[in-house]
């Protein structure tokens, strides 16, 4: 099995994590609210609509790696992704 490992490393601090899209909406939304910043600020600063930077902070949908970017930029948010195999236990080369 291939998964995605995805870390934000917000530009003052180290962390890596193996998230799942809701964990990812998770700290995209404890972010913006660490920012004290609505929606609609970030959503426009990102180039995206409301209801798609609503629906990323939930966990729903499927967003796009662009739409994901500028999003996380925004938010002063780093995106570093892997490509691993669980299963096998390292790296896909």
């Amino acid at each position: 099995m291939i998964v995605f490992a995805i870390d934000f490393w917000p530009y003052d601090m180290v962390k890596f994590t193996l998230m799942k899209i809701e964990q990812i909406g998770i700290s995209l939304q404890e972010r913006r609210k660490s920012l004290n910043a609505t929606q609609s600020e970030i959503a426009e600063l990102a180039g995206v609509s409301v209801h798609s930077l609503c629906n990323l902070e939930s966990g729903k949908g499927n967003p796009t790696l662009k739409s994901l970017l500028a999003v996380a930029d925004v938010l002063g948010l780093e995106l570093r992704m892997s490509v691993c195999d669980v299963l096998g236990g390292g790296d896909v080369k």
